[in-house]
């Protein structure tokens, strides 16, 4: 099955691309099941204002709503959303699209192979070879585009869609309703704090090294969010990855760690700008040690999980 994502083509996608920089985490489950899933709901409180913390399911597919109604009225009694970045604004946005492209692409004369180890380039061969992918359409992606390209398709291959996120359901709710969206980073900050890691093929080589466990990784990561089990969601996508591979922890620090201190510290800021916020982050930075939750608890935040 031959894809096209030519550089030309990158554009028209690269908001869904982006909305799988954390964690891709999927949620295939029936109709019935949909509304008595917990999901991962936080209430954050200091003094009178509250702020609810959605961990975020970047891909999943239509049978998975109607969410749990503790959660839309969550968002119907908030002030403004709060996101990673806006997508959706940035894809009506041809200048923003631009300065993206150039995020995302390496100029002419420059390619992905001449960027990383022959060892990780011939993983990825080994991989568009097994997908029938021409080798030409991710020649001039960067490292962490060529990533995400891959993350996306593997998932739509399991019958997921970025169109059915979590965080694009909102982000369609406020956008429709006129609803203030404020940005913890932005599309542009994302792409350059990706493209600024010193081992920029890290990004690749986990991806590739974690397509072989996708199939068994999805079911797992389903159960622990639909009971909200925020330890297992720890385990599952933090703290397995490191113990497995510990020279990966330039990458989690980069992905996480100091995106959390960086999130932690304007949502805090927000949260004395408005009473009620509502705000969707990937789940993996409101579970565990150096998490958004714990550093909002040090700042003086009490938070239970609702």
């Amino acid at each position: 099955m031959a894809a096209s994502h030519s550089p030309r083509n990158i554009q028209t996608y690269l908001g869904r691309l982006l909305a799988v920089i954390t964690v891709a985490i999927a949620l295939c489950t029936s109709p019935a099941w949909a509304e008595s899933d917990r999901g991962l709901l936080l209430q954050a409180k200091k003094g009178a204002n509250t702020v609810y913390l959605l961990g975020s399911i970047h891909l999943a597919d239509d049978s998975f709503y109607p969410l749990r109604e503790t959660i839309e009225q969550a968002y119907r009694d908030s002030d403004a959303l709060v996101v990673e970045a806006d997508v959706i604004a940035m894809e009506s946005d041809p200048e923003l699209q631009s300065k993206v492209m150039l995020e995302s692409l390496y100029p002419p004369g420059q390619q992905l192979k001449d960027n990383i180890s022959p060892e990780v380039y011939a993983q990825l061969q080994a991989w568009l070879r097994k997908r029938q992918i021409p080798e030409a359409n991710f020649n001039r992606m960067r490292p962490a585009i060529a990533m995400i390209t891959l993350s996306l398709i593997e998932m739509q291959m399991r019958g997921l869609d970025p169109k059915a996120g979590i965080d694009r359901h909102f982000l369609n709710q406020a956008h429709r309703e006129e609803k203030e969206i404020l940005e913890l980073e932005s599309v542009l900050q994302q792409l350059r704090m990706l493209n600024s890691l010193k081992k920029p093929e890290l990004f690749l080589q986990q991806t590739l090294e974690q397509v072989s466990e996708m199939d068994t990784f999805v079911p797992r990561m389903t159960k622990a969010w639909k009971s909200g089990d925020q330890q297992a969601l720890y385990q599952l996508v933090i703290k397995e990855g490191l113990d497995e591979h510990p020279e990966f922890a330039q990458l989690y620090e980069l992905l996480f760690y100091q995106r959390n201190r960086e999130m932690a510290e304007n949502i805090d800021k927000l949260s004395q700008r408005y009473k009620t916020l509502f705000v969707v982050v990937g789940a993996g930075h409101l579970v565990g040690s150096k998490s958004v939750t714990e550093l909002l608890e040090k700042s003086g935040f009490s938070i239970e999980q609702i």
